[in-house]
């Protein structure tokens, strides 16, 4: 008789932890289907409940931050977002997310210091092109020059994106001729990146074999 009990207990055990299994998996695949289709305030509901059961999930977690994000609270995104980032701090999309929230909750001195220390640990070309466009949408042009010389140097003339963010700051500050030089050095390293075609082509550039500069610093 006690065999038979200790059995039956430990059937109904499994059957609830599958249940329970299924109801989480259910539940992500509903939120990832809100998600997509852009209802946000569902999914971020979905993905709470998630939290609340599994918080160490990273995935579910920046989901959340996202959702946050897309419906203009950036404080409870930062807090989704810092739990999946310590989690997967080398996840760029995180760090993209992360940064996006700081900035929006208007803390300079913390998202600076985050993408400088991430730009500095990585010397990865994409980290200072982060630093330089989050330092001109703080008005920052000084910072986001440095930033941007620093990947066309790492960078080494392998893509155009360098070149891109050089030329963005230049008319942001109104140097149209700088502007100009940027895009013909980029047309030097990809002559046919449509990016550039179409930039040069705005600013009254007629693109050509000519026209293109050696890419450099």
């Amino acid at each position: 008789m006690q065999r038979s009990i200790t059995i039956f207990l430990i059937l109904a055990a499994t059957l609830l932890h599958g249940c329970g299994s299924t109801s989480t998996e259910a539940l992500r695949n509903k939120a990832d289907f809100r998600f997509k289709r852009g209802e946000y305030h569902q999914a971020g509901s979905d993905y709470s409940e998630i939290v609340a059961r599994y918080p160490g999930d990273w995935r579910v977690q920046q989901r959340l931050g996202e959702c946050y994000l897309e419906i203009g609270d950036p404080n409870r995104a930062r807090e989704a977002l810092e739990v999946a980032h310590s989690h997967r701090p080398n996840n760029t999309q995180i760090i993209d997310s992360l940064a996006e929230a700081m900035f929006r909750q208007g803390d300079e001195t913390r998202l600076f210091a985050f993408l400088r220390e991430r730009a500095e640990s990585t010397q990865s070309p994409a980290a200072y092109l982060r630093l330089a466009r989050f330092s001109i949408e703080l008005n920052d042009p000084d910072s986001a020059k440095l930033a941007i010389d620093t990947a066309i140097v790492l960078d080494d003339a392998r893509t155009v994106e360098p070149y891109l963010a050089a030329a963005n700051l230049a008319q942001r500050v109104g140097d149209i001729d700088d502007a100009i030089f940027r895009l013909r050095q980029a047309l030097g390293v990809d002559p046919k990146d449509k990016r550039v075609l179409q930039r040069l082509d705005e600013l009254g550039e007629i693109p050509g074999p000519t026209l293109a500069l050696p890419p450099g610093h």
